[in-house]
C-alpha cells in the first residue's frame, strides 16, 4: 500500500474496531432513534440515507461531549435529534462494524449548528468513507501534522491496515507517552490531528503501534439530568477487558494461537464509581454490546464482596445484563466476569446507568483489544520450544524438570490481537508460582515474581527471570512437588494473556 494510502492506518483499523454499540441486548428503536439528547430547547435534527446493501445504523460521535448516540436506518434512511455541537458519522453494518466514517474537506468532524439533511450518502467501500453532497462545516483537524500524512495527502482515506505501519515502524524506538487528559480535549474532539476523532481512535499518540499505553481511557457520556451527576459521572471509569489465558500444550504453530479459543476468554466489566454516585444509582445494565456478550456467568476474582451475584454458568440475561455491586461501601464497584458466546472482538460496549431519580446515563466504552495469543514462551532454560510442543513437555500430564539450584530463565513473545496479528506492547510482565502437592493439587498462597514493564521495541523478545526461591520446598508443612507457573502479560485495567505451565524439581 503507498504512503499515501496510509495517513490514517497508524490511527485506527476501523474495520477491525469491531461489531459496534447493539446487539446484545438491543435497545429499542424508540430508545435509538431519540437518544438520550431528546427533549432539549436547542435540539437540532439530523437526517438523510444511504442505500448501501448492509447499511443497519448510523453512528454518532459528539466529540465535544463525549457521548455516543447509534441511529437505526428505516429503509435506508435516518434521523436523529442532538444538540447542536461537533460530531463525527461512522455508517455499520448488520454487525455494527464500522463500514465508513463521513469524509469532507480533509475532515471527519463536522460543525452541526441547525437542522442538517445529509441527503443521499455515497458509501466508498474500499475507502471506507462516506461522502454527502451536502456542504458542511468542517472542523479543522490539521493543525498539526502526523507522522506518515502530509497536507497534500488529502486522498485515498484507508483505515484498515494497521499491520503495515507497525511492521514499518517497528524497532524504531519512538517514544510512547501520553497525556491522557487530552482525550477529552474539546477543541477539535481529535488531539493528534489524524482525522480520526478521538474515541475512536487507536493510535492516538501516534506511533504507529497498537499498544497498552492509549485509548482505553476514551468513554462516552450522555446524560441530561443533574450537573452534579454528571460530574460524577465523568469521574467514574467503564471498563471492559479480555482475559486469555492457555495450556503450554494449547498454543499452536506459527503465530501460538488458532481460534476459535471461546471457552478461555472471560470479559471482565468494571465500573468503579464514588460512593456518592453509588449512593445514587439503582442499577447497572449492558445497555448495548456485540452478540458474544450474551455469555454466561462466572465466579469474581480478586478481592470483590458482592451481596448477591449470579451463580456460575447461569446465562447473564437471567438477571438482565445486570452489574452486581461489589464493595458497597467505600470503593463500591458494579462487575461481573463472563464467559463469552464465540470469541470476542474489538468493540464499543454501552451500560445504562439508572438512577433511583428515574433518569438514565449511558456510558459507552470500547473493549480495546482483544487477544489472540497469549505471552507465547519460546525458550525456558536456554532450551527452544517449538509449537505444537513434540511430547507436550511442561503440561499438566507431563510436569518439566528445572532442577533444584538453579534460577529459571524464560524468553517469551508479547501476545497478539485478534484483529490482524499485531503484538501489544507495554504491559507488565509477570510470572505467577501456583505449589502443587504430589497429586496436582495447589496448596498454600502462590507467589508472584517483581513486575517488570515492557518497554521494548516490537521486535524485541520478552525476558523474565523466575529467583529460585520462589520455587519453595514446603507449603505450610506440605510437600511441595510441583509448581504451576503462569507466564503472564497484564495491561493497566487488569487484562492478561498467559501461557500456563507445569514444573518439577
Amino acid at each position: 500500500m503507498p504512503l499515501k494510502s496510509r495517513k490514517l492506518v497508524h490511527a485506527l483499523s476501523l474495520s477491525a474496531l469491531l461489531p459496534l454499540i447493539a446487539c446484545a441486548p438491543a435497545p429499542s428503536t424508540s430508545d435509538v432513534n431519540s437518544g438520550p439528547t431528546a427533549g432539549r430547547s436547542q435540539a437540532l435534527t439530523l437526517k438523510g440515507r444511504i442505500d448501501a446493501q448492509g447499511a443497519k445504523r448510523m453512528l454518532l460521535v459528539d466529540t465535544q461531549r463525549n457521548a455516543v448516540t447509534p441511529i437505526e436506518l428505516q429503509n435506508g434512511a435516518f434521523s436523529a435529534s442532538v444538540p447542536p455541537g461537533q460530531y463525527a458519522i461512522t455508517l455499520l453494518d448488520a454487525n455494527n462494524q464500522p463500514q465508513g466514517l463521513l469524509y469532507q474537506n480533509a475532515g471527519t468532524i463536522f460543525e452541526l449548528a441547525g437542522d442538517t439533511d445529509l441527503g443521499g450518502l455515497t458509501w466508498n467501500a474500499a475507502a471506507n468513507t462516506l461522502k454527502t453532497v451536502s456542504a458542511l462545516k468542517t472542523v479543522s483537524a490539521l493543525t498539526a501534522v502526523a507522522p506518515f500524512r502530509t497536507a497534500a495527502e488529502e486522498d485515498d482515506v484507508d483505515f484498515r491496515d494497521m499491520r503495515s505501519v507497525n511492521a514499518m515502524i517497528a524497532g524504531t524506538g519512538r517514544g510512547t507517552q501520553f497525556d491522557f487528559g487530552k482525550v477529552f480535549a474539546g477543541e477539535t474532539g481529535d488531539v493528534d490531528a489524524d482525522l480520526v476523532p478521538n474515541f475512536l481512535d487507536n493510535d492516538n499518540n501516534v506511533n504507529g503501534i497498537f499498544d497498552n499505553l492509549e485509548g482505553l481511557e476514551t468513554q462516552a457520556i450522555a446524560f441530561d439530568g443533574d450537573a452534579a451527576v454528571l460530574a460524577e459521572l465523568r469521574k467514574a471509569r467503564f471498563i471492559v477487558f479480555d482475559n486469555l489465558k492457555l495450556d503450554a500444550d494449547q498454543v499452536q504453530a506459527g503465530d501460538g494461537d488458532t481460534l476459535p479459543h471461546t471457552e478461555h476468554h472471560v470479559l471482565t466489566f468494571h465500573y468503579p464509581v464514588s460512593p456518592a454516585l453509588a449512593s445514587q444509582i439503582e442499577s447497572v445494565s449492558l445497555h448495548g454490546a456485540p452478540a458474544f456478550a450474551q455469555g454466561t456467568v462466572i465466579e469474581a476474582s480478586g478481592n470483590f464482596s458482592f451481596a448477591a451475584y449470579p451463580s456460575r454458568d447461569s446465562a447473564w440475561s437471567a438477571s438482565g445484563y445486570k452489574l452486581p455491586l461489589a464493595n458497597a461501601g467505600s470503593q463500591p464497584n458494579f462487575s461481573i466476569w463472563v464467559k463469552p458466546t464465540a470469541d470476542p472482538v474489538p468493540s464499543v460496549v454501552t451500560l445504562k446507568v439508572k438512577l433511583k431519580s428515574g433518569a438514565e446515563a449511558l456510558v459507552a466504552t470500547r473493549l480495546f483489544y482483544v487477544f489472540n495469543t497469549p505471552a507465547k514462551v519460546t525458550e525456558i532454560n536456554g532450551t527452544p520450544l517449538t509449537y505444537p510442543l513434540t511430547g507436550k513437555p511442561g503440561t499438566r500430564d507431563n510436569w518439566m524438570s528445572i532442577g533444584t539450584t538453579d534460577d529459571v530463565e524464560i524468553v517469551a513473545d508479547r501476545p497478539k490481537t485478534s484483529t490482524d496479528g499485531t503484538p501489544i506492547v507495554g504491559m507488565t510482565v509477570v510470572a505467577q508460582i501456583f505449589y502443587l502437592d504430589a497429586d496436582g493439587k495447589q496448596i498454600g498462597q502462590m507467589a508472584s515474581t517483581e513486575p517488570m514493564e515492557d518497554l521494548g521495541t516490537v521486535d524485541m523478545p520478552l525476558n523474565l527471570t523466575i529467583p529460585r526461591a520462589l520455587f519453595k520446598t514446603d507449603v505450610g508443612g506440605v510437600a511441595v512437588k510441583g509448581y504451576q507457573v503462569d507466564v503472564m502479560l497484564q495491561g493497566r485495567h487488569g487484562d492478561n494473556a498467559a501461557q500456563k505451565f507445569w514444573f518439577k524439581p
